[in-house]
Parts: structure tokens; C-alpha cells; sequence
């Protein structure tokens, strides 16, 4: 059987101005960066399902560095979930290595980006509960057009990671360019993907750090998300769990698991999921205490 394939336009931009012109001039092309996420969700497994015009990011090398800094660790779009996890356990932020390497094989992350991961419309993913934990910061870039001026002009975004959930979220042809993680210190962290059946596509995740000064916990986050219906945290149970001494008595931890219970309550009729949620936080909890 013979395949009706029609072969799209592609576009390779050698910078990001270049790359936002031509999308500028091309209405309906999207960006690539990975393609990991457009090929996972191809009807023919033989062919991906290409729009007809694409905007090919892989040549635009200022999207694909990533540097250190005393504030922040700064990471290009187009930088790849392996060259990403071989920066480091130990200079990664708490918590990251361990949820990069827990996203698909290594050939799926030697192709995903960065920037394409967190992109994506229709999924939360696994990185962005623990990027909001870490207050990451992201930077697009975008053409605005002025009624006074024949040339675009070149605008700049930075906002939370968590605004990217939110509407309108991404705009049309806003374009992903960097990432930037604060490097602050913490004592603990981690990161638990949980696949409760042999469907790979029902998943949830609990992420967590912490810091601890003389066995008092002096700063917790948590989060907790499914992958598509949202980050569900509670800054009140955090900051009231502040400045509480460690080994938490019978009473803290039932009141703890009171505030889980309340956190994942839009997983409605999700019993194991709500259940193993409370474990994982006593787990983490157990942890600390240590």
C-alpha cells in the first residue's frame, strides 16, 4: 500500500533572530528542537507526521551552550537531556540528574532538548515540579510587530517556570531560548516517578527538597503531579513545615498527611495514587531524619 506522504519545508536558522524572522514569514511553521515528542505521537510508525513547514533549531549554537555562575546555572533550549545529565550529580541542582535520567532511553534523551520538553502543550512532563521548586526562570524571545516601524522588533520575556501552565502560556512564534536555575544549597532532594500499572502513560510524580540546620528543617518544598493535569503544591503546608525540629512526633506526621491528602485532591477517585503520595512524603520525611 502505497503512503500519501507530502515532504515539509525546512528551515535551518543560524541564529535565534534568523530563526524568529523566518517564523515571522511563515505563519504556520513550528519549531523543532528534538522532534522526540512530534515522532512518539506519529499515527504511522514508519513516518512522522511533519506539519508543513518547519523551523529547524539544531544550527542556532548560541541555544545549545550552558554556563555556572555564583547565582544561577544557565542552560540554552536546545541543549539535550544527556549532555544536560553529564554535567553532574554533584553540579546539578538536588534532584535534577535523577529526574533527567528517568525520562525514556538514552537515545530518547540524547535527541530531547531542554526547551522542546518544556514546550510541549498538551503534558506537563516529568522536569517542571522540580524546576518550580528550584524558582526556575525561563527567557523566551519573540517579533512585535510596530505600526511605525518596518522591521519587527525583538522582545524579551523572563518569568517563572510555573507562568508556562498557565494562559496563554507560550504566545504565537515565542520562542524558548534559556532556562536559568538558581544554585542554591539544599541538604535534600529527590525525585520519584511512580507507574502504578503496565500503562506507561499513567504515571505521577512526588519531588522534593529540603534544607536542615541543626536538626530543625528550616526550608521544604514539595510537589506532586500527574504529567498532563497541572504541578499540585501548597506553599502554606510548606512554609508552616519551617522551623519545626526533625523527628516529627506521631501527631505532625498524621497532620502531614492531612495536608497531602488536601494537596492531590483533583486526583478524585485516584486512591493509590493519593495513598502512595502520603508514602512517599513520609519516606522523605524518615530520610531527613536521619
Amino acid at each position: 500500500m502505497n503512503l500519501k506522504y507530502t515532504s515539509p519545508r525546512v528551515f535551518f536558522p543560524k541564529s535565534i533572530n534568523e530563526a524568529l524572522e523566518m517564523n515571522r514569514s511563515e505563519s504556520d511553521a513550528v519549531f523543532w528542537a528534538g522532534g522526540t515528542h512530534l515522532s512518539r505521537y506519529s499515527e504511522n510508525t514508519t513516518v512522522i507526521n511533519l506539519p508543513k513547514n518547519v523551523i529547524s533549531l539544531g544550527m542556532v549554537e548560541e541555544l545549545a551552550h550552558a554556563s555556572r555562575s555564583e547565582h544561577s546555572l544557565e542552560i540554552g533550549s536546545m541543549m539535550s537531556l544527556d549532555r544536560l545529565a553529564a554535567i553532574g550529580r554533584s553540579t546539578l541542582p538536588a534532584g535534577l540528574h535523577d529526574s533527567i535520567i528517568r525520562i525514556g532511553s538514552r537515545p530518547m534523551r540524547c535527541r530531547a532538548t531542554i526547551g522542546g520538553h518544556l514546550a510541549v502543550k498538551d503534558r506537563i512532563g516529568d522536569l517542571k515540579p522540580l524546576l518550580q521548586l528550584l524558582e526556575t526562570t525561563v527567557e523566551t524571545r519573540s517579533l512585535k510587530e510596530r505600526h511605525s516601524r518596518r522591521k519587527a522588533l525583538s522582545f524579551t520575556r523572563k518569568f517563572p517556570i510555573a507562568l508556562l501552565e498557565e494562559k496563554p502560556g507560550l504566545e504565537k512564534g515565542e520562542l524558548i531560548c534559556r532556562i536559568s536555575i538558581p544554585t542554591e544549597s539544599w541538604d535534600y532532594g529527590t525525585f520519584k516517578k511512580v507507574i502504578p500499572t503496565e500503562d506507561k502513560e499513567r504515571f505521577f510524580i512526588f519531588t522534593a527538597l529540603a534544607r536542615v540546620e541543626k536538626e530543625v528543617l528550616t526550608d521544604l518544598r514539595m510537589a506532586f503531579s500527574d504529567g498532563y493535569t497541572g504541578v499540585l503544591r501548597d506553599r502554606d503546608v510548606e512554609v508552616g513545615m519551617a522551623g519545626r525540629p526533625l523527628r516529627l512526633n506521631t501527631k505532625e506526621l498524621e497532620s502531614l498527611d492531612d495536608a497531602v491528602d488536601i494537596i492531590t485532591a483533583p486526583w478524585d477517585k485516584r486512591d493509590y495514587e493519593k495513598e502512595t503520595a502520603k508514602k512517599l512524603v513520609r519516606s522523605f520525611m524518615n530520610h531527613i531524619n536521619r
